[in-house]
This record gives C-alpha cells, structure tokens and sequence, in this order.
C-alpha cells in the first residue's frame, strides 16, 4: 500500500474486503441483473434452440450459449456494474471486473438452482428452456465425448473475462455521467 495524493491504493488481493464493506450494493447489483438475465435468457434462447437445433445437432449448444452471453451475460455485467458503482460510489476499473465477476458468479448459481428446481416443477421452464438444453447437451455429448468438459471450461472463462469487462464497462459509463459523484479509492 503506498499514499499518492491523499489516496489509498487498495492492493488485488484485498477486494473480498471490497465485498463485504459494500455487501448490499453488491448483493443488489448482482441479484436484480441477474434476476432480469433469467428472464431475458428463457425468452431468447429457448427460441434459439428450436431454431439451431435440426441445423447444427452437436453445435447448438456452444453457439446458443455464445449468443447468451453477448445478448445476456454482458448486457447485464454492463447494468450490474452501474448499479454497484452507484451504490458505492467506486471508480476503478478493478471494481468493475469484480462487479462482473460476482455477477456472473450469481447468475450461474440461479440457472442451477433453477435448473435443480426443473426437476421438481414446471414453474422455472416457461418457454422449455430446460428440456432443450438437455437435448442440446446430449447431442453434443454425442459428438465431443470427453472433450465437452473443455469446451465448456473454455466458455465459461470467456464468459467471465467478458462479464469483467462489461462491470468496467458499467463502472466507467457511470464514473463518465457522473464525474463528480465518484471518489478514488
């Protein structure tokens, strides 16, 4: 930690403590996002799964879920890291990538609690998301085998990178509306 002007440059590894003193704007800038995802995500793709799927058989699922993150994670990253630079009044762009990051951390245990709550009703699969994202999956089991767990893995650290930086897309849009409002931490 070094002073520069009466400012106290927070090192990378101290950004859970960023967390916990900003929980509620945190927890309100991932939830509602995430919440509206959700929404946006059933309308979406489950249109896009019946369309994709008699062309593309094993491919529907990795293009399907690459539009879902250029339509949905990223739009919402964008949105959430408004909303948390709002409520905390931050401006650097690291805290941008973390509203991302929690973000998209959210948004990923809420699709699986909901894709674990499929199983037990139909009130979370308006549209039939759920049932065509297992077709999808099975059929692109079906032609990668084993090497889906790669692909999957090398999707979901692209999705991350780009949820980090749609939060410092959402950060620096904020900190470029209201100047004055935000201080250096």
């Amino acid at each position: 930690m070094y002073k520069d002007n009466a400012q106290i440059k927070i090192p990378f590894s101290n950004l859970l403590n960023i967390i916990s003193r900003y929980k509620t704007a945190f927890l309100v800038g991932t939830i509602i996002p995430s919440i509206i995802g959700i929404f946006l995500a059933e309308f979406i793709m489950a249109a896009q799964f019946d369309a994709l799927q008699p062309i593309l058989a094993g491919m529907t699922l990795f293009i399907v879920e690459i539009l879902g993150v250029f339509l949905v994670d990223f739009p919402m990253s964008v949105l959430a890291g408004c909303i948390i630079s709002r409520k905390t009044g931050l401006s650097e762009s690291k805290y941008g990538n973390l509203a991302g990051t929690s973000f998209l951390t959210v948004f990923i245990i809420i699709v699986g609690l909901m894709g674990i709550l499929h199983n037990f009703t139909t009130v979370f699969d308006v549209f039939g998301l759920g049932n065509a994202v297992i077709l999808a999956a099975q059929a692109a089991f079906q032609q990668f085998g084993v090497k889906l767990v790669v692909m999957i893995v090398m999707l979901l650290i692209f999705d991350y990178f780009l949820c980090m930086l749609g939060g410092t897309l959402g950060f620096n849009i904020l900190n470029l509306v209201y100047p004055s409002n935000y201080k250096k931490s």
